[in-house]
Order: C-alpha cells, then sequence, then structure tokens
C-alpha cells in the first residue's frame, strides 16, 4: 500500500517527468543504499562505538557520544561501488580528552581500542589515518571513525579533531563542527511534496507499486521519494565526480564542500536535471572566480566558520581547474540528454559516461520496462530517434510522433547492444 501526504499534489495533476529527468531519477534509484546496507551501516558504527568503549579498551568510559557525520548524516550518502552496493560510513566519536591532547596519542588509542588482541572482532581490519581510523569488512564497506575533543565556549558539539601525518611530518588541532553542518543543511533542504508526487506517481501510473521501503522505511533512513531536489541532484554530482575520478591518484573534491556550495543555489523548480545543471554550473563559476585571481576556493562551514572545508582540496589551481573542466563536460552531456533528437543508445553511452555502466543500465532497463507496460496498455508512441514515449496523451505528442506498431520488432534503438 502506498500512502500519500494528504497535502501532496494528486498523481493526475502532476506533469509527467521529461524523458531526461525520467532517465536521471533512475539513475539517482541505482546509487542510492539499500535498506539492507543503511541498516547495516547503522549496526556497524553502534557496535563499533559500544566496542571502544567496551571494559578493559584504552578508551573505555572517555566516549561521549557517536553519531554518523558526512554524507549520511545529510542524506546524500550514495554507494561507494554501484555495483556491489558498497558504501562508506563516516562516524564522529566524541572522546572525553582535552582539546589540546597529542593528535598522534589519540589517533593510537582508537587504534589500539579497536584492533585489541589478536583473534579479536576487528584485529587486522584496522587502518589508522591521518584524520580518522578506518575498520573494512569483509563486502568491502568501510566506517572511518573520526575523534574529535569538543570546545567550551563554542557552539554545539563544535570541537577539535586530531591530525598526524608521518611523511611529511604534520601534527595538529583543527576547529570542526560536523553535527552542525548536517543539521544546518537538512534545514535549508526541505521535502518537496510536488517533487516527491512526481517520483511516486511515476511508479503508480505504470501498474507497479512503490517499493515498501518507500513507504514504511526503516528508522532514520529517508526514501528517495521523500528527499528534496536538490538532495537527489547532490547524489548525482557526488556519482559523477566518483566516475571521473576512478582513474586519478589525487584527492577529489570532497562531499562536504560541495554540498556547501549547493546550499548557495536557489531551487530552480523546474526538474531534476534542470537542478543538477544549475547546481554544477555555480560550482564551475564559484571555481573559474577564484582561479582568475590566482586562489584556491576557501569554503566554510556556514554553521561554524573556524571549520574550513576546503584545508585538503584543492591543493592547486590545478585541482580546482581540473573539476571546473569536469563540471562543463557534465552540464553539456546532460543539455545533449534533454534534447528530443537522442536514441536509446545515445542515451546509454551517455549515462554511462557520466555515472557508470550499473547505473546506465538500469536506467535504460527501467524505461524500457515502463514502456512494455505502456504498450500493453495501448498508451506508447515512438518518437522520431526511436525514443518511446509513455505516460502522455496521443495529443500531446502527435506532432513529432507516429503511433507503435502492433509488433514485437520495434527496431535497433530499442534492444540495446
Amino acid at each position: 500500500m502506498t500512502v500519500f501526504d494528504p497535502f501532496r499534489p494528486r498523481p493526475e495533476r502532476l506533469p509527467t517527468p521529461s524523458f531526461a529527468d525520467a532517465m536521471l531519477m533512475d539513475v539517482a534509484r541505482r546509487v542510492q543504499l539499500s535498506p539492507t546496507k543503511h541498516d547495516e551501516a547503522q549496526q556497524h558504527f553502534e557496535a563499533l562505538c559500544g566496542y571502544v568503549d567496551r571494559p578493559e579498551s584504552p578508551l573505555q568510559d572517555k566516549v561521549i557520544a557517536c553519531y554518523p557525520g558526512g554524507s549520511f548524516a545529510t542524506g546524500t550518502a550514495i554507494a561507494s561501488s554501484v555495483s556491489k552496493d558498497q558504501h562508506d560510513v563516516d562516524v564522529v566519536m566524541e572522546l572525553d580528552v582535552p582539546t589540546n591532547s597529542d593528535p598522534k596519542r589519540i589517533l593510537d588509542l582508537l587504534f589500539e581500542a579497536i584492533n585489541a588482541q589478536p583473534g579479536s572482532r576487528y584485529h587486522g581490519r584496522v587502518t589508522r589515518n591521518s584524520r580518522c581510523v578506518t575498520v573494512e569488512y569483509d563486502d568491502g564497506v568501510r566506517v572511518d571513525l573520526m575523534p574529535i575533543s569538543r570546545l567550551t565556549a563554542a557552539p554545539e558539539k563544535a570541537g577539535h579533531l586530531f591530525h598526524f601525518k608521518q611523511q611529511p611530518l604534520e601534527s595538529y588541532h583543527k576547529p570542526v563542527n560536523p553535527w552542525g553542518f548536517a543539521d544546518h543543511f537538512n534545514a535549508q533542504t526541505a521535502y518537496d511534496p510536488v517533487f516527491a508526487a512526481i517520483f511516486e506517481s511515476r511508479a503508480l501510473a505504470d501498474g507497479r507499486t512503490v517499493a515498501k521501503a518507500d513507504v514504511d522505511p526503516l528508522p532514520d533512513r529517508v526514501p528517495l521519494s521523500k528527499k528534496a531536489a536538490r538532495v537527489v541532484a547532490l547524489q548525482l554530482i557526488k556519482r559523477n565526480r566518483d566516475v571521473r575520478f576512478r582513474n586519478r591518484s589525487k584527492r577529489k573534491p570532497p562531499s562536504v564542500v560541495l554540498a556547501a556550495l549547493a546550499l548557495e543555489v536557489a531551487p530552480v523548480g523546474a526538474g531534476l536535471l534542470e537542478e543538477v545543471v544549475s547546481i554544477s554550473r555555480h560550482i564551475a563559476q564559484r571555481l573559474q572566480e577564484q582561479s582568475a585571481h590566482n586562489l584556491c576556493i576557501d569554503v566554510r562551514n556556514p554553521a561554524y566558520i573556524p571549520d574550513v572545508f576546503t584545508d585538503r582540496w584543492p591543493g592547486a589551481l590545478s585541482d580546482q581547474d581540473e573539476y571546473v573542466r569536469d563540471l562543463e563536460y557534465l552540464v553539456r552531456q546532460l543539455v545533449r540528454l534533454r534534447t528530443e533528437n537522442i536514441s536509446l543508445t545515445e542515451t546509454n553511452t551517455i549515462l554511462d559516461d557520466l555515472f557508470g555502466e550499473t547505473a546506465a543500465k538500469y536506467a535504460i532497463k527501467e524505461h524500457m520496462e515502463r514502456s512494455r507496460v505502456a504498450m500493453e496498455k495501448g498508451a506508447m508512441r515512438f518518437g522520431p530517434s526511436g525514443r518511446v514515449h509513455a505516460g502522455v496523451t496521443a495529443a500531446a505528442i502527435a506532432t513529432n510522433c507516429t503511433p507503435a506498431r502492433a509488433s514485437t520488432n520495434m527496431g535497433g534503438e530499442w534492444f540495446l547492444d
């Protein structure tokens, strides 16, 4: 059963999403964490926090609080490996230690608390990094635990993180407030009933039922249909960034930087593709403005200004210039996708290039399935390029479409090689 918000526009009164928006919606669905993986992530970080605070741990009774950080806290988490449904989890661990504690000592203590003795639960799965300790599970899922010490006379949950690197030698404290940013971001990306209804009505229109997880989600999990268009657009931008940086041996633009810059853009309210384009153009413009003055961009936590998000990226002007080119390419390809003359084969190529093979195949498969259902209902027509129009009235497309014929041979653009 699907339950609609009584204040949400009725599906029959909503515009059908464009072909490009429909494709991006399906890509977004594929890069989401599954409910099972979300639940596993919750279990992982809760178990780790309890393990650090266990008897005989060097940090026993020192754990004040644990909470998700990064993309999990803002609802923008995506699978780090879509084909394997893998993901990374950022966890903030508040410790009852002096804020001026030696960074190396704190990171060592956290490592020792988790790695423990040979034969123990996490032994051999733990890596100490410059700001966090990482635990990797058999399925490739990684949990990054970042220890912080809360600052007094500062906003709620603001604290010092501990940075230590051996080569080259770096040791310092950095003011941060990941909880404050997540709270600010979530307040600025309100639930959009129209966007949500389009998502759900699209599934209902072709006789499908909305997945139970979208109706009765696991605790603290926000289903895709209840996310703001900006959040979904940001997830697509992050997925594109991950694809672009697959074969680059350099640091990629941090998700928190993209999220903060996305908040500077007014919602366009014209569909998912336009939201992605608007945010991408804004980020590129902000980077270009700084490069024009030979400066690296400075992005800060709007909830706690001392918290600098860009302290490690970009490391040079070439880094931000490279990402500008990535964003400009993303926009150009999305504009191509929006045109009416592009074939399904070309659509698959664009989506594969921008978001990866698995997500592209899923979107094409979903389109073909919806078109099959529409054909059975007699509501399908072909566009001049072979693209199938389903879920719109014949009158709306009569000027540039021809009726689909009752034949199983749909032409070369229908079935992909």
